[in-house]
């Protein structure tokens, strides 16, 4: 039985000697959402009953690239390797380049089957 993740992404909240406007965050956010949803699958694979909530906090270098990505302390998924796939995966995104230099993003994710 395949069971589907559902992935809710809310606002995210920045800060840093940069700015780069939240829609933009958002979007990029949005158009990666499927690699959250296969590390969280993944996890549901293991654990059918898996959920909680999450916030990876994660740096916006002057070039757009993700220059680290970490999960923040008081994760409720409790579930080590799907984290590290979802702060992986932050890890590879691409942003549009902030203005003014780097900007340290925390976006919360609620992962709930489906």
């Amino acid at each position: 039985m395949l069971l589907t993740a559902i992935v809710t992404a809310a606002a995210p909240a920045q800060a840093g000697g940069g700015s780069l406007d939240k829609d933009e965050i958002r979007e990029v956010v949005k158009a990666h959402l499927q690699e959250i949803r296969a590390c969280y699958n993944e996890g549901l694979a293991r654990k059918p009953t898996l959920a909680g909530k999450l916030t990876v906090d994660f740096e916006i270098a002057p070039s757009g690239e993700v220059n680290s990505s970490e999960i923040q302390q008081g994760s409720t998924l409790a579930d080590a390797k799907v984290e590290g796939c979802i702060a992986s995966a932050v890890q590879s995104w691409k942003f549009p380049a902030p203005t003014g230099g780097s900007v340290q993003v925390s976006y919360p994710f609620e992962l709930l089957p489906g």
